[in-house]
């Protein structure tokens, strides 16, 4: 029975081309993502989903340390439209009196041409707006939509464009309101207006397309010169020699080629307006290059749901291990890079998101002790929580007990609040009653509650008892109850009248708990197992048979041997002490 004692958890853009340090603004992210515009406007996300900011992870019992799996996503769009395309058409004279082909003037394959080129940018799906130049002796932008008052573009997708070219006849715009142009050529005044219609677009990009049968004849050479530039630095010209007489060189007010010299172009000889060579650079287009993860700043091996290099719009996932992970801080970080627009190499753009979480360990030392208990009633573990050095300190340790003889036993902690110190420690120790109910193995139990978990480490102690008890035999009472002087006369035996009481004592066994025993050393006869505190009278009688026989008075038992007794006791643990000799003379002859 037992007694009474024992009711006790960054971001940055980066832009590889020098047009989109500009455009590569990072708009405020969501948690755990983060996002850019490439070059050509497309939004470019990547994103950490696990871990994010905060999470923690605990090592595994008997680990030092862990997998933590990373994933996330990216995903790229495709660009806003956000082209404007400005038709410049030379209506002159000329064009009406010289022919393109055997069917038609110069005049109506510029139409034929417009219009088609128009049908593409709509097809290709990046033009924000279109507008149309006319010019002759002098150059007007038209009037590019039938609502009250001047509008200089229109939706290219609409019937808006058709309409103004159809409408175009020499020296004269149509629609949607009149205007005169003459019908002389003027490539100044042509460029001069065109310019007018660059500064009021809204696209980021502004293309020019110029068609004429090629000769200048009218206005002057420095404005010719003046306008050029002035356009050339706002736009992006594409120059067209339309009709089969028509030169891009000649001309000595300004010609065709200059212009295409000064964009970067080609001015191209047009015989067949449906050959109009392909001016059209998609600007919405994307492609998502790459993805890759870096763990600690080293890059791990990422696996995407979708091959890469892959068109936009797409939205893919990722998944990359991150393995053998010792308590600590730790970052993943995910960068996803991206084209925009995708027909030019150096419309490059990337998005980083990193994302940092802590491993923390836990230990519960000595895993196994072994306690004398009889010398030492006391047991210490210790609680160490490893991780962030920051954050070490402030977890609370539930200790107890759990299993074993003393389980539900209380101890005290180290500090008090068994909450660990700044260096991750708490230590927890009990203390058990010296006796037999303590022995056994007990079964220590930490439940740590470590950021949001809880992690649960055992340790084992065994009380045990190898300690033999001491026996003794000292002189008692014979049967009248009194204690004979010994050594008796003439020094013989300890006791001369053979009258001893058996004693023995254990660290752990109460005496009722042990047994004694009686070794005749003349026969090896063994009588027992006696009590403590039994009182014998033993008679050395060489030649008599060794016998027991119950005591009188005080005296419980007659013991006789061939030799001197020999006592010892054993414990309730099995223990058996040394023997002790409980000399007597030898009986008379």
């Amino acid at each position: 029975m037992k007694s009474a004692a024992r009711a006790r958890r960054r971001a940055c853009l980066t832009s590889g081309a020098a047009l989109a340090v500009a455009a590569l603004v990072a708009p405020a992210a969501m948690a755990g993502t983060q996002s850019g515009n490439l070059p050509n406007g497309a939004e470019i996300t990547v994103g950490v989903t696990s871990p994010v900011d905060g999470d923690s992870f605990i090592v595994p019992a008997g680990d030092t340390t862990v997998d933590v799996p990373l994933s996330g996503t990216a995903s790229i769009a495709t660009g806003a439209p956000n082209t404007s395309w400005i038709y410049v058409v030379d209506i002159s004279g000329s064009t009406v009196n010289l022919m393109c082909d055997s069917t038609r003037t110069i005049l109506a394959c510029e139409q034929v041409a417009v219009k088609g080129l128009n049908d593409l940018v709509v097809t290709d799906g990046s033009a924000l707006e279109s507008a149309v130049v006319a010019f002759g002796t002098s150059a007007e932008p038209a009037d590019m939509d039938p609502a009250a008052g001047e509008q200089r573009f229109t939706p290219p997708s609409g019937s808006n464009v058709d309409t103004v070219i159809d409408s175009l006849t020499p020296g004269t715009i149509g629609q949607f309101t009149a205007k005169n142009v003459g019908t002389s050529t003027n490539f100044a005044a042509a460029l001069a207006a065109a310019d007018t219609a660059v500064q009021a677009a809204t696209g980021t990009q502004v293309n020019v397309v110029f068609l004429s049968d090629g000769i200048s004849e009218a206005g002057s050479l420095a404005a010719f010169n003046t306008a050029l530039n002035s356009v050339a630095a706002g736009a992006t010209i594409y120059p067209f020699a339309v009709g089969a007489a028509a030169s891009c060189t000649v001309g000595t007010l300004g010609n065709l080629q200059a212009m295409a010299t000064a964009s970067g172009t080609t001015c191209e000889h047009v015989t067949n307006p449906a050959n109009l060579p392909d001016v059209i650079k998609n600007v919405t287009a994307t492609s998502l290059t790459g993805l890759t993860v870096t763990l600690d700043g080293n890059p791990v091996a990422a696996t995407t749901s979708t091959a890469l290099p892959t068109a936009g719009p797409a939205d893919i996932t990722w998944t990359a291990p991150g393995n053998d992970l010792a308590p600590g801080t730790h970052e993943v970080c995910a960068t996803a890079s991206g084209l925009g627009p995708a027909s030019d190499d150096t419309a490059t753009g990337s998005v980083t998101r990193c994302e940092s979480f802590s491993v923390f360990g836990f230990a519960l030392t000595p895993p196994t002790a072994t306690n004398e208990l009889g010398s030492d009633d006391t047991h210490t573990v210790t609680a160490t929580v490893t991780g962030p050095a920051s954050d070490l300190g402030g977890h609370k340790v539930d200790f107890s007990i759990s299993a074993g003889p003393n389980a539900g036993d209380s101890g005290t902690c180290a500090p008090a609040s068994c909450e660990t110190n700044a260096s991750g420690v708490v230590t927890f120790t009990y203390t058990v009653p010296v006796e037999p109910d303590s022995l056994g193995t007990d079964t220590i139990t930490a439940v740590g509650h470590i950021d949001g978990h809880d992690a649960t480490r055992t340790a084992s102690k065994l009380w045990q008892d190898t300690t033999p008890p001491v026996a003794q035999c000292v002189p008692s009472t014979n049967p009248g109850g009194n204690e004979p002087q010994a050594p008796g006369n003439g020094g013989q035996g300890q006791n001369q009248d053979g009258f001893y009481r058996l004693v023995a004592t254990d660290d752990v066994w109460p005496a009722s708990d042990l047994d004694l025993f009686v070794k005749d050393d003349g026969s090896s006869t063994t009588w027992g197992p006696f009590a403590v505190d039994t009182d014998i009278k033993y008679v050395e009688a060489n030649g008599a048979n060794p016998s027991q026989k119950p005591g009188s008075g005080a005296v419980e038992w007659n013991l006789k041997g061939k030799g001197d007794a020999e006592v010892y006791a054993i414990d309730g643990s099995g223990n058996r002490s040394a023997s002790v000799k409980c000399l007597v003379p030898n009986a008379p002859q």
